[in-house]
């Protein structure tokens, strides 16, 4: 308790300026010039792991609560969701961002079904991984083919290990 304490770089520095104060009011205004170059060389390192410190929980806030659904594609983010069976759902309005599909809800919820719903109170329609990667097998140009790649290592690939780990199968299409 007592160690994990003197670890924080906030007491670290409280500690150095204590000492810094007390030994200038102790030997006066000489004392105070000759050691503030000691207080400076002692609070640096404490400074430096501050600094770190606020970085990394900054980007911890920032990051934590989107961990599994942010992905970014040519620069456009890619909302994805992950159900109970660890199949990954992307989203329909941003995968038309990158490339335009031209087929409905609808018409995808014909072609692929069991594998196009909605999430929660959310209108957006949400498209399976792997039926993204058949819908974009379907096309023939070079941006479907890059996103079907990226789809494909990034998102269907990862999730089909987890599956595979934890031993769960999920529905296999129904062809119609």
């Amino acid at each position: 308790m007592f160690k994990r304490l003197l670890a924080s770089p906030l007491v670290q520095i409280v500690l150095c300026v204590a000492a810094y104060l007390a030994v200038t009011w102790r030997m006066g205004p000489t004392a105070m010039v000759i050691s503030s170059p000691l207080l400076g060389a002692a609070i640096a390192l404490p400074l430096i792991n501050l600094a770190c410190g606020l970085r990394h929980r900054a980007r911890a806030a920032t990051w934590l609560p989107v961990h599994g659904k942010h992905y970014v594609f040519r620069g456009v983010t890619i909302n994805v969701i992950e159900d109970d069976d660890y199949c990954r759902w992307l989203r329909l309005a941003d995968a038309r961002k990158v490339f335009p599909i031209s087929a409905t809800e609808r018409v995808l919820a014909i072609s692929f079904p069991d594998r196009v719903k909605s999430f929660g109170n959310a209108r957006d329609a949400y498209l399976r991984d792997d039926a993204m990667i058949e819908l974009l097998a379907r096309q023939t140009d070079a941006t479907a083919l890059r996103f079907r790649t990226w789809i494909d290592r990034t998102i269907f690939m990862p999730g089909q290990k987890v599956r595979s780990d934890r031993g769960i199968r999920p529905e296999p299409p129904v062809t119609a």
